[in-house]
Formats: C-alpha cells, structure tokens, sequence
C-alpha cells in the first residue's frame, strides 16, 4: 500500500466541483441530487447528474462484503468526497492515519485529527468529509452478521468498549459512537497498514490476517486508549447492565438458570426478564439459546470436538434438542454445518 497515493479520478472531479463553491459543502447533503441543486441555485450548471462514486441513505454488508468469507474489509476514504449523511448495516472504524477529517453526527461536527478514530455502528445517521490533498483516512469495515464469531475474544474482555460491542449486537439503543481523541501511535498505524496491504489483494485477502490485524487493532485500544475515549451517547447506567447480564450467561452456558441470574444482578426473575426484553428485544429464553448457539458454532469451526463435548459445553443435556435447535437456528444439522464450513484463511 502506497498511504501517498495522488488523487483518484473520483477523487479529481469532487475536488474541483469543491473548489469551485466551497460553501455549498459546509453543510451535509441527503443524497447527491441535493448537491447538484444547490449548485444550479447557485448558477453553477456545470456539474455532473450523477456521482462518480458509490452513495446511498443505507449501505449493506453486500455493498462492500463481496465475498461471503469476507468479515472485515479496509480502504481509503474518498478525499473531498461530498458529506452525504447515510447509515451502516456493518460497524465502521473511522481512522485518520494522516491529516484532518470532519465527522458529522446527529447535527453536531466535530473535528478528528491525526491519529484520532471513531467507531461507528449500524443505524447511526452520519458522514465525513476530508477536505486536502495529504488527509489519509482509513476505513475498517467489520460484519456484524459474524461479529461474535469472528470477535469473541474481543468480547470476554471486561471493559467499556466490549460492553459497547455487546450493546451492538443484543440492544436496540441507536446512539452509538465512540472517538478517540489520542495522538498517532505507531502500533495502531503499523496494524492499519498490514490491513490495508491485505485488503488490496482484493478476492486473495486473508480472511484470517484481516480479522487478525483489526482484533489487534482493537486489542491496543483496549489496553492503551480507553482512556482517550469520548462517548458520544446519551444513555443511562441502566443500560449498562445488559452486557454484563449477557457476559454472566455466556460465561456459564453450562450451568446457568434464571434463579441465578436475578439474584447475582439482585432483580426478581419477573423484573429480569423484563429488563432483558426492553433492552434487547430478545426473550431470556429467546437470548440464552442465540448464546448457546452461537457458542457451538465457535466450537464446530475451532475445535474438532465431538457433537456430545460440543453439547455439554454449550448446556444442552439432549442431543435430540441440541440438533433441533441448531438446524431451526442455521438450517441444517451441528454435522452438516462443521463438513461444510470452509476454513476462512
């Protein structure tokens, strides 16, 4: 990876469409239709119908997951790209590697400098905007369809931003953002690069160096950032509760009951379980199975385990309800799933 790379032709044309009327890009735009209005009430004709580059209100996992082995994928942000607001279906880490970007969420801008980054999470209306020639800003694109596979470890850890990667995947609270206000740190830079390498050998990346690089990645954040961290959310200390309740659970899949539960987070089982359904969504029953499950797929791709170990671990106690809990949940069999999986390298 060249991270001094020239201008791109997509790249080109944006610059000189923002040069020729700075001010039309001060303030967000919905789509690029909008853009080209402003321009045309400025008097200004010259400008393209269509946007030379990828936008839209929504972008998918299969907007950029091409490959379905793909779970985490890295690029250079588009230089003087118009700040169209959108929302994600995948989690986002907002890197600037080198000079300035502007972050635009929920009708406030804040500016990230060199060596900041921001996590961005599905549903959160924003967009960026990097305005010179030497800004290089990198996105880190992670699934969440396979984030708690591919990031257990992330999880187990006992820390705000693996509370935060819980509230993700199990609560239904929009306002998820965090940044970091740090300076550039040669351990994380070195990490983005060896993804951004990978990543540009396109269909032949490594799944395995990908998801590697941005658990590391994430792995120094946790030990040397969180201190730099700035919430950018407005949530009470209720809410917190969830991923610890959930983190109880997945750690003693084996033995856990709701009796239990409720007297270790000191609720009744009535008042429990509706805490879980108004956080989550989920059932108490409905959440324990989808960490079960999710529990015996890490171990059919990891292990080489047998189908009864797999079972127990998980604390199911019938290989009958086991089965038909695994092929409701993915479609087919615990065995049917472990000779088909492909290795992800």
């Amino acid at each position: 990876m060249n991270l001094s790379d020239g201008l791109g032709k997509e790249e080109i044309v944006y610059k000189s469409l923002y040069r020729r009327c700075r001010e039309l890009w001060e303030q967000p735009v919905t789509d690029w239709d909008e853009l080209v209005r402003r321009y045309h009430k400025a008097g200004i004709r010259e400008i393209p119908t269509e946007a030379p580059s990828r936008m839209g209100t929504v972008l998918t996992e299969s907007d950029f997951f091409t490959e379905n082995v793909k779970e985490v994928v890295c690029f250079n942000h588009l230089r003087y790209c118009p700040p169209f607001l959108h929302r994600l279906e995948f989690i986002k880490i907002i890197y600037v590697y080198r000079g300035r970007v502007t972050l635009y969420l929920n009708d406030e801008k804040y500016e990230l400098q060199s060596g900041n980054f921001c996590i961005i999470t599905p549903g959160i209306r924003h967009t960026v905007f990097s305005g010179h020639d030497e800004d290089v800003i990198i996105n880190i694109l992670m699934r969440v369809s396979s984030f708690s596979n591919a990031f257990s470890g992330i999880l187990m850890e006992q820390n705000i931003l693996a509370d935060f990667f819980w509230k993700i995947l199990y609560t239904k609270h929009s306002n998820r953002v965090l940044v970091f206000v740090c300076s550039n740190d040669a351990k994380l830079d070195r990490w983005v690069e060896k993804m951004m390498d990978e990543s540009a050998r396109g269909q032949h990346a490594s799944n395995l160096l990908m998801k590697s690089g941005a658990c590391i990645f994430l792995g120094i954040v946790m030990r040397e950032h969180l201190q730099e961290l700035h919430l950018k959310e407005e949530l009470t200390d209720e809410v917190y509760v969830l991923p610890a309740i959930i983190q109880s659970m997945r750690s003693s899949l084996k033995t856990i009951t709701l009796d239990e539960l409720s007297l270790q987070f000191h609720m009744s089982e009535t008042d429990l379980k509706r805490y879980i359904v108004k956080e989550s969504g989920y059932t108490y029953r409905y959440l324990l199975r989808d960490l079960r499950l999710r529990r015996a797929v890490e171990l059919l791709r990891g292990t080489k385990l047998s189908m009864e170990r797999i079972m127990e671990e998980t604390g199911y106690s019938n290989m009958n309800n086991f089965y038909r809990s695994f092929r409701e949940h993915f479609g087919k069999t615990p065995l049917e799933f472990r000779k088909n999986e492909e290795i992800l390298i």
